[in-house]
């Protein structure tokens, strides 16, 4: 430890400043880091062979599809692709195609009423 101290005194000051500036920027850097995020299963993106379950499962709409939108099946919410731009809320929709992660539905000629939208 003296040998460490006695290098310190005999350096410049510009030495003991580049010397403090790297250690203050390593612990810095440890404090910072980033780990990598824990998904856990069903958060955020559905699982591909999950979502390939839905083909031709019929649903409604949640949040208007403009085209991107929320739909539910039997009271599971999963991000959907409307296959002809805008359809509105409460419609019943058709899974037609899973792209990856990426339901594309269809409306059908329904519009579900407060009974039906929770069965």
């Amino acid at each position: 430890m003296s040998v460490m101290n006695g290098l310190l005194l005999e350096a410049g000051p510009w030495i003991r400043t580049i010397l403090v500036v790297v250690f203050l920027l390593i612990a810095l850097i440890q404090l910072i880091r980033l780990a990598p995020p824990r998904r856990r299963r069903g958060d955020a993106i559905s699982d591909t062979a999950d979502l390939a379950d839905l083909l031709g499962q019929t649903g409604r709409v949640v949040t208007p599809l403009r085209p991107v939108g929320i739909c539910e099946f039997d009271r599971r919410r999963v991000e959907c692709v409307a296959e002809s731009g805008y359809v509105e809320k409460d419609k019943q929709i058709k899974v037609i195609r899973v792209a990856g992660t990426q339901p594309t539905v269809r409306a059908t000629d329904e519009t579900l009423g407060k009974d039906e939208r929770h069965v």
